[in-house]
């Protein structure tokens, strides 16, 4: 059986998580003022015009070599997307497809990228999470539940994928080897898509990005605080208490 048929195999988890984009102020003001979330062409897809968001969890990919420092715009930020755009995935995977090249020693020359290519599918996401991690809340916090040896040996994409997501050996990696990710063919208009912005007071005080979220009322604009000179990634876990908690509000979340 495929990787599909095995997460059949399995119900969905109970609610539906929000897409997420995470990126740098500066970007984000961009994508804010422009009012949409554009794609572009893909190498790891041969060129194809893609937008990639993930499933629940705000995980960033910081900026190689971004020094501790004063400046504001290599901050952090996430836009919180309604999980209804699910419905427009062309294709969804259980982590970061373009990183699997630094990850697949660890699932094994048996599979390829190939095999863990899944959608559409508007449950595909809930059943990765109900397989793997049981519930959301686990999944959020990166705690697998799922054994690769409890998973049949016909099975291969499942048992390596189980292998990757409770793998300690990839300490250096960032979360986004076990963060699903959705990809979206076309163009997403914030005033239709946006739910929130979670970002330092630089961005969230900003007059254009202000006029353009006064447009967008329903929108929630949560900020967390900042210290001076510090890495990037120092205020990675502080966006993710942030949208742990906007979930837990919107009750996707224990």
């Amino acid at each position: 059986m495929s990787f599909s048929d095995y997460l059949n195999g399995f119900a969905p988890a109970d609610g539906m998580m929000h897409l997420m984009h995470s990126t740098t102020v500066a970007t984000g003001a961009s994508i804010i003022v422009q009012g949409e979330l554009r794609t572009r062409p893909c190498t790891v897809y041969g060129g194809e015009d893609l937008l990639y968001l993930f499933y629940g969890r705000p995980a960033f990919k910081p900026l190689a070599g971004a020094l501790p420092s004063g400046i504001d715009e290599h901050l952090p930020m996430c836009l919180v997307i309604d999980p209804d755009l699910l419905g427009e995935a062309i294709r969804i995977l259980p982590f970061d497809s373009g990183g699997y090249s630094r990850y697949s020693n660890h699932t094994g020359v048996a599979v390829t990228r190939p095999d863990f290519e899944l959608g559409p599918g508007c449950e595909i996401p809930m059943r990765l999470v109900r397989a793997f991690f049981d519930t959301n809340s686990n999944y959020y916090h990166q705690k697998p539940t799922a054994d690769q040896g409890a998973i049949p040996i016909t099975q291969l994409a499942a048992r390596a994928f189980a292998r990757l997501a409770s793998d300690p050996a990839l300490a250096d990696d960032d979360d986004r080897r076990s963060t699903i990710e959705i990809q979206i063919g076309k163009t997403v208009p914030l005033a239709k898509a946006l739910r929130a912005v979670i970002a330092p007071p630089v961005l969230l005080s900003d007059a254009e990005v202000m006029r353009t979220l006064d447009a967008l009322p329903d929108v929630k604009r949560v900020t967390y605080s900042t210290y001076g000179r510090q890495q990037p990634t120092a205020y990675v876990g502080t966006v993710y208490d942030k949208v742990a908690s906007f979930l837990i509000g919107e009750g996707v979340m224990s």
